[in-house]
């Protein structure tokens, strides 16, 4: 272990280390449980926890582990559930949180400047204040930082029509993995032109590359009008047919989420409001009060046209302002984990039909959310709750996300995000060559492997030797089988 008064040399950071083992424990997984029996492949406990305030600190640190040759494991809010901030082999876990300054808001320039630590709530609350507007940000925008989102290559709020977390970014300072910072773009006009686009580099890279330490992004001035309307429908095939043909339509709403009867009733269970409804579609408008009168006016047609109701304003309000908690359910005492992938609109209804036999198959309860996240998109996060302290179960009902994984790449679709347990998929997602490429590029920037090892592009155990993709997937597919011969989940049943 590293003595943490001598692990940067200069005993400036002391108050900001910690090898207390109750603290190391608490870093040692995300939103999502991980079995205590994980540690026997993964050592997901780090040597210790750094609280960084500047992009030059982060850079001592990593020169340090440079020299130990320790694994560094930047951390925001930790509000995904795929691993990707939890280590794979100890060492040294940046926690970003301290970060959290917000150091301009450029009104002549339409930009904000941010530590990359702060929460996207903070930004969007501050924004609005001063009368601008944030285009997207991610569900999870209490709890989750911007270079968390931005290191998942995020799909969220607003990303319909402003697009993910890479397409607002001006710039970012990166602490590369020699200790080396860098700016990838400019504070003032967009990347695009001759010269790789460094922006997008490092968006969706899963800490693999180096560590955001500050962002600059484009802003908007607010809108005049602001409002968000719910639909009732029998089911979420209903809602497939809708948002197909909202999307085919000459408008452009903000943002269009929707969830099933089970994600409603699971919050009427913990004692929060939810419509009593087969599904529910949210289709929230921003803009100039006519453009949102008439954007509303064509999707009331359409709704009207695919067997949908409306719900009004009040029950639109209520579903936007509880956009950012979904996982409100997990106040049954229990753990929360999240699948997500992203389909073509076209496959979205067989997406539906061969992930409800695959629950039926696994007898879980599978509640489902999601969102469109642009005209050809749909994400969607069934989510299933577990009890980690039933082993076997907890354990086996992960292999729900490779199975649901398939039915993403069957329908020409793919998963969100790869992180800790799902980096098997990259050679199935960008092919044999295009893996090798992402490889080289790892290994070309982090020769010494020091940065997030074992996510992303590769399976990494706490022994040190890389776990090949296909026995990941063979592992997760097992777990699934295993699953299948257990009871069923009862979960929210009266007992």
């Amino acid at each position: 272990m590293v003595k943490k008064d001598t692990a940067l040399g200069t005993g400036t950071m002391a108050d900001r280390i910690t090898d207390d083992e109750f603290e190391r424990r608490m870093y040692s997984h995300d939103i999502a449980p991980l079995p205590k029996e994980m540690e026997a492949i993964f050592n997901t406990m780090p040597d210790f926890v750094v609280r960084p305030k500047s992009a030059k600190e982060v850079s001592n640190i990593i020169h340090v582990a440079q020299r130990k040759k320790l694994p560094v494991i930047p951390r925001g809010g930790a509000s995904w559930g795929l691993g990707g901030c939890i280590p794979v082999k100890g060492g040294i876990l940046l926690d970003m949180s301290t970060m959290d300054n917000i150091i301009e808001i450029d009104g002549d320039n339409l930009t904000a400047t941010v530590e990359a630590g702060i929460t996207w709530k903070k930004l969007c609350d501050t924004l609005e204040r001063k009368g601008y507007f944030l285009g997207a940000y991610p569900s999870s925008a209490p709890s989750a930082t911007v270079a968390g989102w931005i290191n998942t290559g995020g799909v969220g709020i607003g990303t319909y029509k402003y697009g993910g977390a890479g397409d607002m970014i001006r710039n970012m300072e990166v602490v590369l993995p020699n200790g080396d910072i860098i700016n990838t773009g400019f504070d003032y006009v967009m990347p695009n032109g001759s010269g790789y686009n460094l922006n997008w580099l490092f968006v969706g890279s899963e800490g693999t590359l180096g560590v955001v330490t500050k962002v600059t992004f484009k802003i908007y001035p607010a809108p005049e009008k602001f409002e968000s309307i719910s639909y009732s429908f029998n089911n979420l095939k209903q809602v497939g047919a809708a948002i197909h043909d909202i999307t085919r339509a000459p408008i452009n709403p903000f943002h269009m989420g929707f969830g099933d009867a089970m994600h409603y009733e699971y919050l009427r269970k913990v004692g929060i409001k939810a419509p009593k409804v087969g599904s529910l579609l949210t289709v929230t408008f921003e803009g100039a009060k006519e453009i949102v009168k008439y954007e509303e006016k064509v999707v009331d047609s359409i709704i009207a046209k695919h067997g949908g109701k409306s719900l009004g304003t009040e029950v639109g309000a209520h579903e936007w302002s509880s956009r950012s908690y979904e996982f409100k359910v997990r106040k049954m005492g229990l753990g929360a984990i999240p699948g997500e992938i992203l389909v073509p609109m076209n496959t979205f209804s067989k997406v539906l039909d061969d992930t409800a036999k695959l629950i039926k198959k696994m007898k879980l309860k599978v509640p489902m959310i999601g969102s469109v996240a642009d005209r050809n998109s749909v994400m969607v996060m069934p989510y299933y709750l577990t009890d980690k302290r039933k082993f076997v179960r907890s354990l086996t009902t992960m292999g729900f996300n490779k199975k649901f994984a398939d039915i993403a790449f069957k329908h020409n679709g793919r998963p969100v995000g790869l992180g800790l347990f799902f980096a098997c998929n990259v050679e199935k997602m960008f092919g044999r060559e295009g893996s090798n490429l992402m490889h080289e590029i790892k290994s070309a920037i982090d020769p010494n492997d020091i940065m997030n090892p074992g996510k992303l592009v590769r399976t990494t155990t706490g022994f040190g030797f890389d776990a090949p993709g296909f026995a990941m997937n063979m592992g997760l597919g097992l777990l699934a089988s295993v699953r299948s011969l257990l009871p069923r989940d009862t979960f929210g049943e009266k007992k």
